[in-house]
């Protein structure tokens, strides 16, 4: 009996990391994701490209949560949470291609990452390891996006040399090369306030594993973000 309510409390508390890390990932495709979409983040070039700046992030969120829980399957339940909330734009516009994509595409970067961690299984979240599933996952993440797109239609940029030169080397290789930067800087400025604040002994009273598991705060991450979400929708 009391294995079963352990196994019932540990179920419940993974539950409320995926729902909050999920509600966070689609919170902040809502607002970032749509604002790196509108004009004047073009002059920036690849650096400003979304999928560049996105897929690191969404990375990031999904070592905390596997790190938290040391689940196998959370990472991928936080993508399918993500994928939701991302459908909830369909209320809004209809349930189109450019609403069932983005959320498919959600879905597939949590398998590659999770599939990634588990295989990687990194001992901290800032760590080489880390790094190396994010390698991974975003390479085979871009392989995969473009494998789909031309399957659902798009520019086959296995049909030529020209075809791949201009837009299967950017993804995989401009692009892909530009989130391993941006993951790799942050990494690094992570990593060195992490050593700082150790070594001034900087301890964080406040509990926050307490507050991110509590089912209140998870239900009303979730719930926020399909708001969030739905309302950028409406407006862009």
């Amino acid at each position: 009996m009391n294995e079963q309510i352990k196994e019932k409390s540990k179920f419940l508390s993974v539950l409320m990391y995926v729902l909050f890390f999920g509600g966070v990932w689609g919170i902040i495709e809502a607002t970032l994701g749509t604002i790196l979409h509108l004009p004047g983040f073009e002059t920036l070039g690849v650096f400003g490209k979304s999928s560049a700046i996105m897929i690191p992030i969404a990375f990031a969120l999904m070592a905390i949560c596997y790190k938290k829980t040391n689940s196998k399957y959370a990472v991928f339940l936080m993508g399918v949470v993500a994928g939701l909330i991302k459908l909830s734009v369909g209320f809004v516009i209809g349930f189109i291609d450019r609403v069932y994509d983005p959320a498919m595409y959600i879905v597939l970067e949590s398998l590659v990452m999770g599939t990634a961690l588990i295989a990687v299984n990194p001992d901290k979240v800032v760590s080489l390891k880390t790094l190396l599933a994010v390698i991974i996952s975003s390479t085979v993440y871009q392989f995969l996006y473009l494998c789909i797109s031309t399957l659902k239609g798009g520019s086959n940029v296995f049909a030529s040399a020209e075809a791949w030169a201009s837009r299967g080397q950017l993804y995989l290789l401009t692009i892909n090369c530009v989130a391993i930067l941006y993951t790799t800087v942050f990494g690094c400025i992570a990593h060195f306030v992490l050593v700082a604040l150790e070594k001034h002994n900087v301890e964080m009273k406040f509990d926050l594993n307490k507050f991110i598991s509590n089912p209140i705060t998870a239900s009303v991450t979730f719930a926020l973000a399909i708001a969030i979400t739905v309302s950028f929708a409406a407006l862009f």
